[in-house]
């Protein structure tokens, strides 16, 4: 086992490669690529504490992604004998067992990257003109009215309001709402802001994670954001169940 330091924007490995090693994320981020059929497409980002190039290396198959530093990383390498090893010395049945979940895990990755739907368009900020929130639920509508409120600046952090009354709290950069159900909502719940050029929305270590056009955010998940696109982006405060919900629009930059 050795350390390595790699900077941002750094293969790793790439699909096709021999899998000579397993990985554990020291420090920083690593994104995880799988070429589908309109390109490559994003499976995950994966932070500290989180192994990847498993796969490969029980299997003894070629790589399946693309892994990709996206800020300067520090990873733990675990050469190929070595992993191996560490299973087939104490625990007979605990490979054949590894490979059996990784064909699953393969075959659902195959699933969601062939059948994927066309893409909406990424919010580049270049032409974002306006961003507007809305209520997508009787209780967030209630609050914030059925026109919603415009967002003129970020990033802008959506939480749960402290204390009793309908009237939410409001500043330039925050709105704060009244929830029935304690903890769908939490105190500093989601954020709109900018990342790399685009419009993001970030989860900020919710209890209950977000979910954003389908795709659920936590700390304890792969991400903890997503880039939103032009048009309707659908939030979801909590769990699947959660009655707190946000519908985001955010439109074009009027051309000239």
């Amino acid at each position: 086992m050795k350390t390595v330091t790699m900077p941002a924007g750094a293969t790793i490995y790439r699909e096709g490669e021999a899998a000579d090693a397993v990985f554990v994320i020291e420090d920083g981020e690593v994104e995880v690529l799988r070429q589908g059929v309109a390109g490559p497409v994003r499976l995950a980002v994966l932070g500290r504490g989180e192994i990847f190039g498993e796969t490969g290396v029980i299997m003894d198959e070629p790589r399946s992604t693309t892994m990709r530093t996206l800020v300067e990383t520090r990873l733990l390498r675990v050469e190929r004998d070595e992993f191996i090893e560490a299973f087939s010395r104490n625990n007979p049945i605990g490979l054949p067992l590894l490979r059996m979940l990784c064909q699953r895990l393969a075959h659902a990755d195959r699933h969601m990257v062939h059948n994927q739907r066309p893409r909406a368009k990424k919010a580049h900020l270049a032409g974002v003109g306006t961003i507007r929130l809305f209520g997508a639920c009787e209780a967030v509508s209630r609050q914030i009215g059925e026109k919603g409120i415009a967002i003129r600046s970020l990033p802008f952090t959506v939480g749960a309001k402290a204390g009793v009354g309908q009237t939410p709290q409001r500043t330039d950069s925050a709105l704060f709402l009244e929830t029935d159900r304690a903890g769908d909502l939490s105190p500093s719940h989601f954020a709109i802001a900018r990342r790399d050029g685009y419009l993001i929305l970030r989860d900020l270590g919710s209890r209950l994670g977000t979910i954003v056009n389908g795709q659920s955010l936590s700390r304890y998940g792969h991400e903890a954001t997503a880039v939103l696109h032009f048009g309707p982006n659908e939030i979801v405060a909590g769990a699947k169940d959660s009655p707190i919900r946000f519908r985001l629009v955010v439109g074009h930059r009027p051309a000239g």
